[in-house]
């Protein structure tokens, strides 16, 4: 079962001063109105996105747009509320088996819209929320799967709670982009959020060295190694973000697959013996080392 909630907009009653501000205001207001009539369109009353954008004379691939703006904004927040009781099964062998803590398996076939990485990330968001509490460093990693995640934890108000990323930047510059998970769990959970300077690869080897040496880097490293919860994920090798972010190339991409990796985690690639692969590219990674975060809960 799948819940949705969308958040009602309320607007002040008192006039704004000056023509700049008012139509700033009514631009915010216009905008957020608009997600929410869309959302709830789309949620609530079950219009597809066809009929929205008929309705609205907006054009269907906006539809989309907004659709997601609303999900990351907070105005829709999802909640997935029950499994199967073959999952349920599933879960407790796997628990036993790894001598896990807590397992949840997620349905590969949600008939939505909603990927395996989005669907991972919203029911991932569920365990985590019952594990943040007051005074305590949550460490995390880049990706998909932990941007929905993020955006999906409900907002709280937490004491003294510090969130630190495990790698470098995704993004060339400093702001916000689609794949930061540390700095929108901060905003959820009203956190000081760190970042570590540099970005996810080098173009050299002696160059991760470098960064890695200057005392504002490792000050985010040790925080990360003395983090209370490690929040990560495991990808795969089909596709690449560091290659669909720049940083790695098309031929570099190329020349890792014939080592024939299975997986990726905190942006190494690993083969099936859960061995980093030998390539320079794993060289150059700035940040936590894999096999440091075993001693992170």
């Amino acid at each position: 079962i799948v819940t949705m909630s969308v958040a009602s907009t309320c607007w002040p009653a008192t006039a704004a001063f000056g023509r700049v501000r008012h139509l700033q205001r009514r631009t915010l207001m216009t905008s957020i109105g608009l997600l929410a009539r869309v959302a709830h369109q789309y949620f609530v009353l079950g219009e597809t996105q066809q009929a929205i954008a008929e309705r609205l004379q907006i054009n269907r691939t906006k539809i989309h747009r907004l659709l997601a703006e609303a999900k990351e904004r907070g105005i829709v927040s999802i909640r997935i509320n029950a499994g199967t009781s073959q999952a349920l099964e599933m879960e407790e062998q796997l628990r036993r088996k790894y001598r896990l803590d807590i397992c949840s398996i997620t349905p590969d076939d949600t008939g939505s819209e909603l990927g395996l990485s989005e669907v991972i990330g919203i029911y991932a968001a569920q365990t985590v929320e019952t594990l943040l509490r007051d005074d305590m460093t949550v460490a995390m990693a880049w990706g998909r799967t932990m941007r929905w995640l993020a955006s999906n934890i409900e907002p709280v108000a937490l004491r003294n709670v510090t969130v630190v990323p495990l790698l470098g930047s995704l993004s060339r510059r400093s702001s916000i982009d689609k794949y930061d998970a540390a700095a929108v769990f901060a905003q959820r959970t009203q956190a000081e959020s760190y970042y570590l300077p540099g970005p996810i690869i080098c173009d050299s080897r002696e160059s991760r060295e470098t960064i890695l040496q200057q005392p504002s880097a490792r000050e985010v490293i040790q925080k990360a190694l003395n983090a209370d919860l490690a929040l990560m994920s495991v990808g795969g090798t089909t596709s690449s973000t560091l290659r669909s972010v720049g940083y790695m190339t098309d031929e570099e991409f190329d020349d890792v697959l014939r080592m024939k990796p299975i997986g990726n985690f905190l942006g190494y690639f690993f083969d099936r013996d859960a061995e980093l692969i030998d390539h320079p590219v794993n060289e150059r990674i700035v940040g936590v080392y894999p096999r440091d975060t075993l001693n992170i809960p």
